[in-house]
């Protein structure tokens, strides 16, 4: 188990946005070959003021990864030009994102993931045997700005695993870098599919499906009944219907349907749990020796 840190730069003196008022700068750190990585320290120091223009709105992302960051189809702001921002802080292929804003003053206000007190202890690994530094600029189109320069000090530690475990590490990250380049993963919901969701079910409706047995069989296991009849059987068709009744939402003011304890799925006999079947067998009787006594 090897501790190294890692001091690196990114200072370039001139550079010049696109037709979309974006810039990139990116910045490769080789690292010991066939190991996992450890992510343990991280700290990004501004350690010079920027030349602004009149827009005065300038933005800009950082992003630590194991593969090269790549802009999304996700914009970063809709308020000034429209920018294809880097894949969000939660992202896999991110292990650290810093976003700042740049104010009149030329100060920069900055927001980091994971914040600062994670940042001084935080354990996230990797197998990748490089990692990037990542920078987009994000200000006015065609537009010349001056005097970028980031510091930037990672405390990384280095453990021996298998060839195995490294090379289906490797290729899990490579694939989370590649697929990022949109992403909508929320579900709305209404307050009505909530209430019908959660407890108590009882006052807004919903589905019960331990109430899946039909009288029939439950009672005949339940009940006192004479040993010499066959036990009442359901069938598959009548089991699957009782299912698929169970599966459909109920009102709060209409019956879930057959009522029967909760508990009772514990305790069913074989012939209701494995379906159809065969009438019960004779019962037998035991001889004071407990030997089988012949009918």
């Amino acid at each position: 188990m090897a501790i190294e840190i890692v001091k690196e730069t990114i200072e370039i003196a001139e550079w010049e946005t696109d037709a979309d008022g974006n810039a990139y700068f990116q910045k490769r750190i080789n690292l010991p070959q066939g190991k996992l990585h450890l992510l343990k320290q991280t700290d990004i120091f501004e350690d010079a003021y920027i030349s602004l223009s009149s827009f005065a709105k300038e933005k800009y992302e950082i992003v630590i990864s194991p593969y090269p960051a790549i802009p999304t189809n996700m914009v970063f702001s809709t308020a000034g030009p429209l920018s294809n921002r880097y894949s969000s802080a939660g992202n896999d292929s991110v292990l650290f994102k810093s976003i700042a804003r740049v104010v009149d003053d030329q100060e920069s206000v900055v927001t980091q993931f994971p914040s600062l007190q994670i940042a001084a202890d935080q354990k996230t690994a990797f197998y990748t045997d490089h990692i990037y530094l990542n920078v987009h600029w994000m200000g006015v189109a065609d537009t010349t700005y001056q005097n970028l320069a980031l510091s930037f000090m990672l405390v990384l530690e280095s453990k021996n695993v298998s060839s195995l475990t490294h090379g289906i590490g490797v290729l899990a990250e490579s694939h989370n870098a590649m697929c990022a380049l949109l992403m909508e993963n929320g579900h709305m919901v209404s307050i009505q599919t909530l209430r019908g969701n959660v407890f108590p079910m009882w006052r807004y409706g919903g589905i019960r499906p331990e109430h899946t047995l039909t009288p029939t069989a439950a009672n005949a296991y339940f009940l006192p009944i004479n040993t010499r009849d066959a036990e009442a059987m359901t069938t598959t068709p009548g089991i699957r219907q009782a299912v698929a009744d169970a599966r459909t939402m109920s009102a709060f003011d209409e019956a879930f349907g057959d009522k029967r304890p909760d508990w009772l799925k514990n305790h069913l006999n074989p012939g209701i749990v494995a379906g159809p079947v065969r009438d019960q067998w004779p019962p037998i009787k035991h001889a004071d020796n407990g030997n089988v006594r012949m009918l």
